[in-house]
């Protein structure tokens, strides 16, 4: 997906560099493992459902490097970045054209029929008129709800890492 919420901790490079990876790199691992199953699950309460193809798509990923430094939350499916951010006028994404968007009808055929329409045609015009799609935010929307929980979470990685200090493992 384009665009990114990032999170990022000031001068935790400088202290990383003080400290042997053994001491924090499993614990870091264990901290991204959990803020981005946190948002998965979050994002899966809030995509939006027709099939529920996309949201049974939601997946996270974690930096295989030691220490892990990142974690991803997203969407393999084609369509998620246009239900994240939106369309046309009403995008709200880096990618806005600042023009109505008029989608290709034949990618919304299957869709407009399940629904009750003629062909994909007709809801093209529909969402040209309107000027596109809203954004549905499920993503942003599931990070942001989870900041809470993250900052349990970076409490629960510092008293982790404290424990395995005070313990001699920072070798």
């Amino acid at each position: 997906m384009s665009g990114e919420t990032r999170v990022e901790i000031e001068g935790l490079e400088e202290a990383l560099a003080k400290f042997s990876p053994e001491l924090y790199s499993e614990p870091l691992r264990d901290f991204w493992e959990k803020a981005a199953l946190t948002v998965e699950n979050e994002a899966r309460t809030r995509a939006p459902v027709d099939t529920g193809r996309l949201r049974s798509s939601l997946a996270h990923m974690v930096d295989t490097a030691s220490p892990p430094v990142w974690a991803k939350v997203g969407s393999n499916v084609a369509y998620a970045p246009y239900m994240e951010y939106g369309t046309g006028l009403l995008s709200d994404g880096e990618g806005g054209s600042g023009r109505a968007h008029w989608p290709p009808a034949a990618a919304l055929d299957v869709w407009a029929r399940r629904h009750g329409f003629a062909n994909g045609a007709q809801v093209a015009r529909i969402i040209g008129r309107r000027g596109g799609l809203e954004p549905r935010r499920f993503l942003r929307g599931a990070f942001e709800a989870s900041l809470g929980k993250i900052s349990q979470l970076v409490t629960g990685l510092q008293q982790k890492i404290a424990e395995r200090w005070s313990s001699g493992q920072n070798a």
